[in-house]
């Protein structure tokens, strides 16, 4: 056996595969035999290389040559929310319970780095080069993946990444109660609501549990209500029940379709529109982030309900937020914009990540239009922090869930006109949270 280092093997077998059986690169369908070339290939020339097996150094080299490299097993993977190529020789892992892993493993150089991304964006009809050094979309198995490369990074960098994982109703109203997202009353609460047609956003950044929620609420929607939901590239909402091979409850899920012609593309806005014509009981929009918020505000006051996500700050941070998004569409006087927005979704729920990686509902707020035309924001549930320290290199949060206030009599009235028994109601002006 004659020892070599593993990239002179890789580049040593990539050429004879490439003068002997180049095929196998181009065509799928023969890709199955790669493994077989690369093993007869040791065997014949008797290279190994420290610290590796024959088959695990056959798997490497595969990986290398037709997947993904060090990021191969990742992808996929269940108990991953979002995999960071911060540069080529710093790639981190982050968890679904919020921790944060970096891997000892890295790409040989930022050449490498870049070679293997864009191979990832290549299986998924997107291309990144130095006229268009940056890519964004989504990659099979309910994958978003985001690229950055040189000039936009620095060239020591080679490609900055961040792939994230979808894990459509992952997350039960048993798991976010056991995780402290929010409390009996609070999920109760909001279940409520949406059951019985007040409209809902859920507010707050990247990773703070919007979608999440979201799923696990719509969870409780009775079987005989008919949800429509809308989403843009790829499925996190997954509202389907089934009774063995039967669907039991009444559910059309729907994806935008982007396109280069105008004339093929599939917005979420139209999709809102489409959706009243499907006579919904709940139209679900995955999130507000274009002029689909204006669709999704006159949806909601034309008397349906409707529940979304928008990136933003709590109450009126959110209607802030809706209403600039429907100045794209309708550009109106921005003040009747935010009123419009407060009365489309009268109640916010601010989802927040805290810096020990928990995830809370920091707030549930509702917007009360007075009079005058001027918003009043009620808080019905918060989260207060006590403390927030590092101990031991580790970051300690403490707090707990409290009641400021009781929703209004317009709300109350609004949900005993839509159906709520007066029993139920009464659980909620009860004090604490």
């Amino acid at each position: 056996m004659a020892n070599i280092e593993f990239w002179t093997l890789l580049s040593l077998t990539q050429e004879y595969i490439s003068e002997r059986y180049s095929s196998v690169l181009i065509d799928k369908e023969k890709l199955i035999q790669l493994k077989a070339y690369i093993e007869k290939y040791l065997i014949d020339t008797k290279y190994a290389v420290d610290g590796h097996s024959t088959e695990s150094l056959i798997d490497a080299l595969y990986s290398e040559m037709a997947e993904y490299s060090i990021i191969t097993k990742y992808l996929g993977s269940g108990d991953l929310e979002e995999i960071n190529v911060n540069a080529w020789n710093d790639v981190a892992l982050t968890h679904r319970d919020g921790t944060i892993t970096k891997l000892r493993e890295h790409f040989h150089s930022p050449e490498h780095a870049v070679d293997i991304v864009k191979r990832l964006l290549h299986h998924s009809g997107m291309i990144i080069d130095n006229a268009t050094p940056m890519a964004q979309g989504h990659l099979p198995n309910n994958t978003r993946i985001t690229v950055l490369k040189e000039p936009i990074v620095d060239d020591d960098v080679g490609v900055a990444c961040s792939i994230r994982l979808l894990h459509p109703n992952k997350v039960t109203r048993k798991k976010l109660l056991e995780s402290e997202f929010a409390t009996e009353e609070m999920i109760s609460f909001l279940e409520m609501c949406m059951r019985y047609g007040v409209s809902v956003v859920v507010a707050g950044a990247t990773s703070s549990g919007k979608t999440t929620l979201l799923n696990a609420l719509l969870q409780s929607i009775p079987d005989t209500k008919r949800m429509f939901s809308i989403e843009s590239g790829s499925r996190e909402l997954s509202l389907v029940r089934k009774d063995g091979k039967h669907i039991k409850n009444n559910v059309v899920h729907t994806l935008s379709r982007p396109s280069d012609n105008p004339n093929y593309d599939i917005s979420q806005e139209d999709l809102v529109v489409a959706s009243l014509r499907f006579n919904p009981d709940i139209v679900v929009v995955g999130e507000m982030r274009d002029t689909e918020a204006y669709s999704a505000v006159e949806a909601s006051l034309t008397g349906h309900t409707v529940v979304s996500t928008v990136h933003s700050g709590a109450g009126d941070a959110a209607h802030l937020r809706i209403a600039l998004l429907c100045q794209k569409r309708f550009p109106i006087d921005f003040n009747t914009s935010l009123v419009q927005a407060g009365q489309a979704f009268p109640l916010v729920v601010y989802a927040h990540k805290l810096e020990n990686n928990s995830r809370k509902i920091m707030d549930i707020s509702e917007c009360i239009i007075l009079p005058t035309g001027e918003r009043k924001y009620n808080a019905l549930y918060r989260f207060n922090i006590t403390k927030n320290t590092i101990e031991n290199y580790e970051t300690v949060v403490d707090g707990f869930f409290d009641k400021p206030n009781l929703m209004s009599d317009s709300l109350k009235h609004k949900l005993m006109q839509f159906g709520v028994p007066q029993s139920e109601l009464q659980y909620f002006f009860k004090e604490g949270a």
